[in-house]
């Protein structure tokens, strides 16, 4: 089959600022995935396609992908036209030559493809967790928390960061957590590690879930997760848009805001609805006016309702959900990031922290699994935007490694493998775009089609028929220790650039 193409402007611009013509930098790389089967994210099967990427972009999705030609592009005024044309009796040899007729001549950049064979493997979109708390992985609950300075969270996030990534998630967002910090170093590549939607510290009033103050911290100002920016206490609408307008002059790309109680605060039950419909409408206004969105925290039902009401798009947790309110979810075309195994698998109860005998945290476990019993079915039937979420802080190195893998094997098991696909990716990439003019990286994630950022995994096996593939483990506590990394996931890139590959 002879492979026609298309050069997209920004694929080209990015070839351009490699000649003399413009700056001069290294040319992009070029990676040319054959003999794959491709998983793009919104198909439930898998496609026998080639898949090239030129720079940090996808640039081909096609059968038969040549690994030499040459391709004649016209540079206007303002940059490089669409047309384009693929001369297969130009190639020969091995790479590719971008012949540029442009106002200042001709250029020619010649560029050689970094060419993998798959073996067959499905090629994949990396992983997208929608909710998590980089920097509360800290052991002791809310003591821990309280009790860390700020290099122990930030060296916690860095830790955290790594172990994501290498279990092939390639995006996440925090839900709660520190400044763009660790979001700079990791897109700088100094450190590895997923790109980060950014929340920034959660908004809570005063004995509202975010306020994890112990007993003797009286005041804001004794917290240290308040000193540290990890929550930022707000009563009235001034305080509300005060904290908003601090999260995003400090790099927040959403917001999110603590509208009810819930399982690690000790003053905030579940029934306890949280900030004023005012407070609330300050939030989501804030937000609209940098073309972003609210998040909310809380579970009830009748607080679901308000929230979308008010204008949340995203519901936090949520697992009181009604088919009803599911319905008016849906209608809205707002998200729902849920911690599945909280739900449906009674190992939550052994967790040492929120399954810990005679503790509010266990008890308020138990009365979260007792009213959440039709969650899943509510999905089933009514399929809002379900994003996948990991959730739980309080868990590091082997602990956090089996929550993920079980919580990638409760949501296949509760909603089908190619559900929990979409949930991890192109759901995740579809909620990502949502941050609007903020969003630092305005490309398709989640998906394997052209133009889409180039974070993509090999994996040996299909995904579709066997959820380990990526990791999914039906055990959770009682699962076997297992190293950094999963094993079946070949190939690990992010951002064009490789930084896993085991075919090799």
């Amino acid at each position: 089959m002879m492979f026609h193409n298309t050069i997209t402007t920004a694929t080209m611009a990015m070839l351009l600022s490699a000649t003399a013509v413009f700056a001069q930098q290294e040319p992009p790389s070029v990676t040319l995935f054959k003999n794959v089967m491709v998983f793009d994210g919104t198909t439930d099967g898998l496609l026998d396609r080639d898949v090239l990427v030129v720079g940090n972009k996808i640039h081909a999705v096609a059968e038969d992908i040549p690994e030499a030609g040459t391709w004649e592009v016209e540079a206007g005024p303002t940059g490089p036209l669409y047309s384009s044309v693929y001369s297969s009796a130009n190639g020969g040899g091995s790479g590719y030559t971008f012949i540029v007729d442009g106002e200042r001549g001709q250029t020619t950049v010649e560029l050689s493809p970094k060419v993998i064979d798959g073996g067959g493997r499905t090629l994949m979109p990396g992983l997208i967790d929608s909710h998590v708390h980089l920097y509360l992985t800290m052991d002791q609950g809310r003591v821990g928390m309280e009790s860390s300075r700020w290099d122990t969270m930030t060296s916690y996030g860095a830790a955290s960061a790594l172990e994501w990534f290498h279990d092939g998630f390639t995006t996440v967002r925090d839900m709660g957590g520190m400044a763009n910090g660790l979001q700079q170093v990791i897109d700088k590549g100094l450190i590895e590690g997923p790109r980060i939607y950014l929340s920034g510290g959660t908004i809570s009033q005063t004995a509202g879930h975010g306020d994890m103050r112990l007993e003797s911290q009286s005041e804001p100002e004794y917290s240290s997760l308040v000193r540290n920016g990890m929550t930022h206490i707000a009563d009235g609408p001034q305080e509300v848009r005060k904290a908003v307008r601090k999260n995003f002059g400090m790099g927040a790309t959403q917001m999110k805001i603590m509208m009810a109680g819930g399982i690690a605060s000790k003053a905030s039950p579940f029934a306890s609805g949280q900030f004023t419909d005012e407070e609330i409408l300050a939030a989501v206004d804030e937000a609209a006016s940098r073309g972003t969105y609210v998040a909310a925290h809380l579970y009830l039902d009748e607080h679901i309702k308000r929230a979308l009401d008010l204008g949340v798009m995203s519901i936090e947790h949520g697992q009181f959900l009604s088919e009803e309110t599911a319905m008016l979810m849906k209608e809205k075309g707002a998200f729902i990031a849920s911690f599945l195994a909280s739900v449906q698998s009674d190992a939550i109860l052994t967790h040492p922290v929120y399954g810990k005998p005679g503790t509010f945290e266990a008890a308020r476990t138990i009365m979260m699994k007792e009213g959440s019993a039709g969650f899943v079915d509510v999905i089933r039937r009514v399929k809002p935007n379900l994003v996948f979420a990991s959730d739980i802080p309080s868990a590091n190195g082997m602990a956090a490694r089996h929550q993920r893998d079980h919580e990638k094997w409760i949501f296949a098991d509760s909603f089908g493998n190619f559900e929990a696909l979409k949930a991890l990716t192109s759901m995740g990439g579809e909620l990502a775009m949502l941050t609007g003019d903020l969003n630092p990286y305005p490309s398709k994630l989640g998906v394997i089609e052209e133009g889409a950022y180039a974070d993509i995994l090999l994996v040996d096996g299909n995904p579709l028929e066997d959820i380990a593939v990526i990791g999914g483990n039906s055990k959770w506590f009682d699962a076997e220790r297992r190293m950094r990394g999963i094993e079946t996931i070949n190939l690990i890139m992010k951002d064009g650039v490789i930084y896993k590959n085991t075919l090799d």
